[in-house]
């Protein structure tokens, strides 16, 4: 059993008002630039995360982790990723996070890449519980923001710990938590259990509610998302590929309702991307080599959307819920 004090309460309510009912974009590795997060604001998306921020660089003053800080114009609740195992790091990173005009800093916790795993940061925090704990409890106490985690159901290689990860962070101070229903071995091999995640959010109930659980994974359609929120009692969700194949997810999340986008209307949807990647990065030489290093990676994406209609595809999803087993193929071309 782990007890929650007063200031951490204030923190989970400030944040929770926020993230209740909401379809939150993901934080993306190469995805969650700029431009694709005002893309996704134009779509409805009312509460984003950027790109993953290490904040040992960020602190050093690193140009380019010093950009991911920047919100875009229509973003309305904004929050700022780290990666860090150290408490006076986090602190310092929520400091210019805060200074940046960011809403809420998240610790990430579940990244599976090497990238972060090698310097004992990503889900290989997961592999400590009480450490976590006490990272996190450090950072939260320090922070000018809420602080929220984002994990995975278990580190590479771990046994699945979720429920007490959960627990620590909520004792922690965790103004939310994210959960990514995978362990990070998995990657994203494996459907995301969203009955695990279920139980989670039981626990969280039993020991007083209060902290916001987001569920995230295999979501791709706002029929799967109010469903996965119903069935399991999730806060909100969160999305990371649905919104790279259709960054209007959102839009239908809100509307209740899919938007079937003509070719034309598509072609439309991919320009404005275009334009607001010219409109941040600027149209000299420098600018188009920065917006075309993410443009090809964004229309890899782009490029695999199909119609899902619930009548057709609701069955699919609810039985082989795993993203990429229920994509119908690409028509053939001639």
């Amino acid at each position: 059993h782990w007890r929650t004090c007063d200031c951490d309460r204030r923190a989970m309510s400030s944040l929770s008002s926020r993230l209740s009912g909401q379809m939150v974009l993901a934080p993306l590795t190469r995805g969650g630039n700029l431009p694709f997060r005002r893309l996704c604001a134009e779509f409805g998306a009312e509460v984003t995360l950027g790109e993953m921020i290490f904040a040992r660089q960020l602190l050093k003053g690193d140009v380019i982790e010093r950009a991911r800080l920047r919100r875009a114009s229509n973003e309305q609740v904004f929050g700022v990723q780290i990666a860090t195992n150290d408490i006076e790091e986090g602190v310092g990173a929520a400091k210019l996070a805060a200074a940046a005009g960011a809403d809420w800093v998240d610790l990430n916790c579940g990244c599976p890449i090497h990238e972060a795993t090698r310097r004992g940061l990503g889900s290989a925090m997961l592999r400590q519980p009480v450490r976590l704990e006490r990272l996190v409890r450090g950072i939260a106490a320090g922070s000018p923001l809420p602080v929220s985690v984002k994990v995975r159901l278990a580190s590479e290689g771990g046994d699945v710990n979720v429920r007490e990860v959960v627990g620590r962070l909520r004792a922690a101070g965790a103004a939310a938590v994210t959960i990514h229903g995978r362990t990070a071995e998995a990657r994203y091999s494996k459907a995301a259990d969203w009955r695990l995640i279920a139980e989670c959010v039981e626990d969280n109930a039993e020991a007083g509610g209060g902290m916001p659980l987001l569920g995230n994974g295999d979501l791709l359609t706002q029929y799967e998302a109010h469903g996965r929120m119903a069935q399991s009692g999730v806060d909100g969700v969160m999305v990371g590929r649905g919104a790279l194949i259709k960054p209007w997810i959102f839009k239908e999340f809100r509307d209740r309702r899919a938007w079937e986008p003509s070719a034309a209307e598509r072609v439309a949807v991919y320009r404005q991307l275009a334009c607001f990647m010219k409109e941040h990065f600027g149209d000299d030489a420098k600018g188009r080599r920065k917006a075309w290093y993410f443009l090809p990676w964004h229309f890899d994406f782009l490029s695999r959307y199909r119609p899902l209609p619930e009548e057709e595809f609701g069955e699919r999803a609810a039985a082989a819920p795993l993203m990429q087993t229920r994509l119908p193929p690409a028509p053939a071309t001639t």
